[in-house]
């Protein structure tokens, strides 16, 4: 339990990690899961700010939903395009993975500040009155938080292998610097699912099928096995500098870009019914 002067926090756990945080307030209580209110808003009304300022927050914190479903659609478009390009395009497909690999960083950067700034676990975050993002924090007991981190970081390792691409030249050159980083690179995509699925897993708000949240995580699943195939099978045999399975790598690194593009989109949907029902006051309903 946690003081916040009229308001007290009780935290509900999943081992070292906070899934649920109830907000007892003169008028009540609410309770709210960790993904809601990462991804949304529906927590700064029992806050009793002005309309004024809640507009302001608001807009705030969906430009950062904005971003991160755009950047990661792109990216994800750009991973997927040569799959569908004819072979004499070969040449650009290495740049083109290298741009994808930039958006990739970009929203995962932002998706790591919205995950810092919008936990469940820092008290701090229900006296929001103002839009104020901190860059970078350590946030250990937040699931979406180290879902974020571990995700950032995998796209870094693909900042590595898709550079190098442009660069290695030797069979052993090439398996240090673009297949090791795509490796630990998609490794870390799976450990990210992981920690996404045991963020939303006991919320009774997320139904099997039925959510938004429910399909982002497991579409972003099957992506990242995807993308994890596509890397396992991608080394370079030492005696000829080919690709082991090259037919094989480029269909499940298509297929994981799909995946990617539709969890991004799914994100902007997840964002936009968030708003609806913030605007509707279904929260202030639901909450009562």
């Amino acid at each position: 339990m946690a003081g916040l002067g009229q308001h007290r926090l009780e935290y509900k756990t999943l081992g070292p990690f906070v899934t649920h945080v109830k907000l007892h307030h003169k008028d009540g209580s609410n309770e709210y899961t960790a993904r809601p209110v990462r991804k949304g808003v529906r927590w700064i009304q029992p806050m009793q700010l002005s309309k004024e300022d809640q507009a302001k927050y608001v807009v705030c914190a969906k430009q950062i939903n904005y971003w991160v479903a755009v950047l990661f659609m792109i990216g994800a478009s750009l991973f997927s395009l040569p799959g569908f390009l004819p072979e004499s395009c070969s040449a650009s497909f290495n740049i083109i993975f290298f741009c994808g690999s930039l958006f990739f960083t970009s929203a995962a950067y932002l998706q790591l500040v919205e995950s810092i700034n919008k936990d469940i676990t820092n008290p701090d975050l229900f006296r929001t009155q103002r839009c104020h993002w901190i860059r970078m924090a350590w946030r250990p007991k937040n699931l979406g938080y180290l879902s974020s981190i571990v995700q950032f970081v995998g796209t870094l390792f693909f900042n590595v292998n898709c550079a190098s691409a442009l660069l290695a030249v030797t069979p052993l050159q090439m398996n240090i610097a673009i297949w090791i980083p795509g490796m630990l690179g998609s490794i870390c995509f799976l450990v990210s699912c992981l920690f996404a699925w045991l963020e939303i897993y006991r919320d009774p708000s997320i139904k099997a099928f039925r959510s938004e949240e429910w399909w982002i995580v497991w579409v972003n699943i099957a992506g990242s096995i995807a993308f994890q195939i596509s890397s396992t099978v991608a080394f370079y045999l030492p005696q000829t500098g080919d690709v082991f399975a090259p037919v094989m790598a480029s269909e499940y690194l298509t297929f994981g870009g799909v995946c990617f593009f539709i969890g991004a989109l799914l994100l902007r949907v997840e964002d936009m019914s968030d708003t609806c029902k913030f605007i509707g006051g279904e929260y202030v309903a639901a909450s009562a």
